[in-house]
């Protein structure tokens, strides 16, 4: 297994009009989301299998061959499971915590042959992206989440937390794109079958943002030049995608931001691309 040493600060080529989000699928079942800069693309987490990354992505116009490196947030499968095939199949290195790369290999688990391990709170160049993760709080070895800049843009990238913390605070906020996850509704998940034990886990400070919480959130983090915000991870039990937006756009709305467009990222379905540009970013 080789390992290759990743390179830190900020790198910019020559940039492009606009970036794109493109989201492959966000649930229980599979996460996956592209980030598109001219003919490079990034993927964060691969949750499905190879054949279905590549379906995902041929459908939303994106090349699988124009994916340069796979960001892992956290080495649950619905996030990890098409990694090992995906990345060694188009010849890609997989971006990955040193310690959650570590308990991988102690377990015996099948990695992709190029690892890049970065430690959380240092930037590293990934084909001309500078990549921040950065620590959340959620039930994993050492989880993350991301700030992604390219030319202009910054994205902020976090799919599972039980809390908002300083350092996600800092990264998310006032970023032109904001993938944000918003798990639950609270009355569903009282009112469910699922044992009281894995409620008091959902719930909790190292679980998952209900819809009330990530709406808090959006107050926090929404700035000047934020223009899309995408709810991920939105639970097929306790939650309905419905609910999720009612409650993020009502947010919105009362923040005086109703031009921020707000989408939520269904399981089965890529959504259609969402273009950001520069005169967007610039504002």
């Amino acid at each position: 297994m080789k390992k290759e040493q990743r390179k830190p600060g900020f790198f910019y080529q020559t940039m492009a009009e606009t970036i794109e989000l493109i989201a492959l699928g966000s649930g229980s079942r599979g996460n996956s989301l592209a980030v598109r800069y001219g003919d490079q693309t990034l993927l964060v987490d691969a949750g499905f299998s190879c054949r279905e990354l590549k379906r995902r992505l041929t459908v939303s116009g994106v090349d699988p061959g124009s994916v340069r490196a796979v960001l892992l947030t956290h080495e649950h499968s619905d996030h990890l499971s098409g990694c090992r095939v995906f990345c060694d199949q188009c010849g890609i290195p997989l971006y990955l915590s040193g310690r959650v790369a570590d308990r991988l290999s102690r377990d015996g688990a099948s990695l992709p042959s190029r690892l890049c391990e970065f430690e959380p709170g240092n930037h590293c160049d990934v084909a001309g992206f500078s990549v921040a993760p950065f620590p959340v709080q959620h039930d994993a070895v050492d989880p993350v989440g991301f700030e992604v800049r390219r030319g202009d843009f910054r994205i902020g990238i976090a799919s599972d937390l039980g809390k908002m913390n300083a350092a996600a605070c800092r990264h998310l906020t006032d970023c032109d794109a904001l993938v944000l996850e918003s798990n639950y509704d609270p009355e569903m998940l009282r009112n469910s079958e699922r044992q009281y034990y894995l409620k008091r886990r959902i719930s909790g400070r190292f679980g998952h943002l209900d819809n009330q919480s990530a709406a808090a959130a959006l107050r926090e983090l929404v700035g000047r030049r934020t223009r899309v915000v995408l709810y991920v991870h939105i639970s097929s039990e306790c939650n309905t995608y419905e609910l999720a937006h009612r409650s993020g756009k009502q947010t919105l709305v009362e923040m005086g931001r109703p031009d921020v467009q707000l989408f939520v990222v269904p399981q089965q379905d890529p959504l259609p691309p969402l273009t950001i540009r520069r005169c967007d970013a610039d504002m």
